[in-house]
């Protein structure tokens, strides 16, 4: 992994390793499901949750202590973190069992609407892994967050991605944040964070970028991650967010059989008007409501190499 030391490698393997404790545990009992079962199976799948939480909570102090080792820093907590705090309720606020509910009403519904009994489990079974490793991921980013607030020698977080990523993980990689802002992520997002010392944070590391990272992908990872046509633009040198971004939703339409992108196309955003070509690749400007091709679009449209690298200049996303 790009720009990650022996500690954060430590720290994620065991984040996997309680992520993928609980999800076993939820598993083991969801075979058991039926709606006969439920009320005993309810608490078991809340306590596989809660233990997962609590546990992930746990490797905070350590990996913080570590990290700030590895960086020459000593580490001098303003208070100690409580792992159970991290534990029993959802990151929304929501508690674990109303969020083990609704896998269990997914599978009442696929049942009332004649779903064979055995893919009806299949269906809530899915949703609560889902709900489990979300969950218990996020109980140990939060914990992260926390505990880094009280060590007074860090600054910050860095975004860590761990291969194979989504493109808007990609995008964010690197990145860093003060520990009051929110990490962002999806659901299963295995993404992590790293504590940043001052030093750290005003010396950004290099290799943990989207670049490198978008690199290190095989090409089938890419083209899974940015889509075919946007992974083919990035290696011909468009700009990863920009490519991210004019995917994201609601920024794509379809016209005449061709993708355009609502994004960057305003005062706040950088791109070409179509058919304009007096304008100089890059400019800022207002408009409101004129499109541009997506780079898939382009990619597909394009002759050559040449006119694909002249064309993703012309509409933004090439500097």
């Amino acid at each position: 992994m790009n720009g990650t030391t022996a500690a954060d490698r430590e720290y994620y393997r065991a984040q996997q390793r309680i992520v993928r404790q609980a999800a076993n545990q939820v598993q083991r009992a969801w075979t058991e499901l039926d709606t006969e079962t439920w009320p005993e199976l309810r608490p078991e799948l809340v306590a596989a949750i809660t233990e997962g939480q609590a546990d992930a909570a746990a490797l905070a102090p350590r990996y913080i202590a570590a990290t700030l080792a590895a960086a020459g820093a000593v580490s001098n907590p303003l208070g100690e973190l409580v792992a159970r705090g991290f534990a029993g309720r959802a990151a929304n606020g929501l508690s674990l069992a109303r969020l083990v509910d609704f896998a269990f009403s997914l599978y009442r519904r696929a049942i009332g609407l004649g779903m064979p009994p055995s893919e009806a489990r299949a269906a809530g079974l899915a949703r609560a892994l889902l709900y489990t490793s979300t969950e218990v991921a996020d109980a140990g980013r939060l914990a992260v967050q926390v505990g880094s607030v009280l060590e007074p020698e860090i600054a910050g977080h860095e975004r860590i991605v761990h291969l194979p990523a989504c493109g808007r993980c990609t995008q964010l990689a690197g990145r860093l944040y003060r520990n009051s802002t929110g990490f962002l992520r999806h659901p299963r997002c295995d993404c992590s964070m790293k504590p940043v010392t001052r030093e750290q944070w005003r010396t950004q590391r290099p290799g943990n970028n989207p670049r490198a990272l978008f690199t290190a992908m095989t090409p089938e990872q890419q083209e899974k991650a940015f889509g075919k046509g946007g992974a083919a633009a990035i290696r011909a040198g468009a700009d990863l967010s920009r490519v991210v971004n004019a995917r994201r939703k609601g920024a794509v339409y379809v016209a005449g059989g061709h993708e355009y992108t609502r994004e960057a196309i305003t005062s706040r955003g950088v791109g070409r008007q179509l058919g304009d070509l007096k304008k100089r690749p890059g400019r800022r400007y207002r408009t409101s409501g004129v499109a541009r091709p997506t780079p898939a679009q382009l990619v597909n449209s394009t002759r050559d190499e040449p006119e694909l690298t002249e064309q993703l200049r012309r509409f933004g996303y090439l500097h």
